[in-house]
């Protein structure tokens, strides 16, 4: 396109514009800036709504064969098939949470500096417990990490997805044995002062 062809268009498309605006009806100045609508008042009862059949009438039938076939000798299909079925044997196994739990007294349940003391009693179990299953845990997992390396059959990304892992789980055992030891520090004051 020439420049001349686009300079005629660029002028007619800022006339048609201007046209269109002066020409776009305005707001009549009787009327409020903000309309409020008036309370509708209802003479009848409100209908009930259609019945589902009449709705389902109205669509078409579904399609008996619609799209291709599943291959049920997939991998995807089998592995997903499998996980519905048994689980993910990549999951662990599930525990109770109540398990070596102890209830709280009446007496702790009565008094709240008692029942304090027995929630951050358990508190302290629980970091213990989980220091612990670190420690049994984290030899397990660099055991494995290091099997995986050495067979090279593992994809390198699921390697270094299992040392994350090894990583978190250090740091949290780090940060509970340090919660557990700022909390005996913390108790054996508070056993000081009484």
């Amino acid at each position: 396109m020439k420049r001349e062809n686009r300079i005629a268009v660029a002028a007619l498309c800022i006339a048609a514009g201007c046209l269109a605006w002066t020409l776009w009806p305005a707001a009549p100045a009787s009327q409020p800036a903000v309309a409020r609508p008036e309370p509708a008042v209802r003479t009848e009862p409100p209908r009930p709504p259609e019945p589902v059949a009449l709705i389902a009438a109205e669509l078409p039938p579904a399609p008996t064969a619609a799209g291709p076939a599943i291959d049920q000798s997939a991998p995807a299909v089998l592995s997903l098939s499998a996980a519905r079925e048994r689980g993910d044997e990549r999951a662990p196994p599930l525990a109770r949470s109540d398990e070596g739990r102890e209830p709280a007294s009446a007496a702790e349940l009565a008094d709240p500096a008692r029942y304090r003391q027995y929630a951050e009693r358990q508190q302290r179990k629980l970091y213990r417990a989980y220091v612990a299953a670190a420690d049994r845990m984290l030899p397990q997992l660099d055991a494995d990490i290091a099997r995986a390396r050495s067979e090279g059959r593992i994809d390198p990304a699921e390697i270094a997805q299992a040392e994350e892992k090894r990583r978190r789980i250090a740091a949290m055992q780090a940060e509970a044995a340090a919660r557990l030891g700022e909390q005996t520090a913390v108790d054996n004051q508070e056993q000081l002062y009484r």
